[in-house]
């Protein structure tokens, strides 16, 4: 993707059609990873550039599993520019307070990116949401839009409190946040935590809610009732106990990552 000049009036923002883990019905968008992820912390990592124009990774200081599409991020060019050049789209909009542009911008590049098969959005791959008044078009876009199931995972947990969430926009809370507490008060039922292996699943379930985790490898549980875990994958910090986590499960051929040959 070439680095050209925008129209914010009349650019579109990018979106994918399924990838390694999703399918085709689903259609993703992205912002850039960390910079826009106002309430991580476990999981905070971003792309920074060194003095020479080169991108590279900094974790945050509670880093404990890095984010995959950050390191995303810095292994693919195409994929870097496309998440700035929508945060580039959206923050415009959201600077100048324009809701109902921001709301257009959003449906109509929906619109031009849908197939026949599109039923489900999937907001975030990578990114979060870093501001109230771009929930809040996102959460207008799901209403004016019921014939999709629109559902994101969240760290920015506090810009959901006291809002009524359209039936159409599944919202998984996903642990390991500053408003973890949140979570542990009751506020968000539905809830994701990443876990370095199956037997830390089941050992935290039936600590946390009385029965194993179930592991998610396809978003199928962002629509149910219950908690579920996610395995960490992607490229994680060498000694960490998640590289030495996915160190292990290799060994056993268990599952380390996607891709769109196989699961794997």
């Amino acid at each position: 993707m070439k680095n050209q000049p925008l129209d914010f009036y009349k650019d579109f923002l990018s979106f994918s059609n399924g990838n390694a883990k999703l399918g085709k019905e689903t259609l993703i968008y992205s912002l850039p990873a960390g910079s826009t992820c106002n309430g991580a912390d476990k999981c905070l990592s971003m792309v920074i550039l060194d003095k020479d124009g080169n991108r590279k990774i900094k974790d945050g200081k509670n880093c404990e599993f890095r984010c995959f599409a950050a390191s995303e991020e810095v292994r693919r060019n195409n994929i870097y520019l496309s998440r700035k050049r929508n945060y580039e789209l959206i923050n415009y909009h959201v600077q100048r307070g324009s809701f109902y542009k921001l709301v257009h911008l959003i449906e109509r590049s929906i619109d031009k990116k849908k197939t026949k098969n599109t039923k489900k959005i999937r907001i975030h791959q990578s990114g979060d949401f870093y501001k109230p008044l771009y929930l809040k078009a996102w959460l207008k876009v799901a209403e004016n839009n019921p014939q999709y199931k629109f559902y994101c995972y969240s760290k920015s947990l506090n810009l959901f409190l006291d809002r009524k969430l359209p039936e159409s926009f599944f919202l998984t809370a996903s642990v390991g946040s500053k408003y973890d507490y949140l979570i542990h008060k009751g506020y968000f039922k539905r809830y994701a935590i990443v876990v370095n292996n199956e037997d830390e699943a089941n050992a935290l379930g039936m600590l946390h809610i009385g029965k194993p985790y179930e592991i998610d490898h396809d978003d199928s549980h962002c629509f149910g009732s219950d908690p579920f875990a996610l395995l960490v994958h992607g490229t994680q910090p060498k000694g960490s106990a998640a590289a030495k986590a996915l160190s292990e499960r290799k060994k056993k051929k268990e599952f380390i990552g996607y891709s769109r040959s196989k699961k794997s």
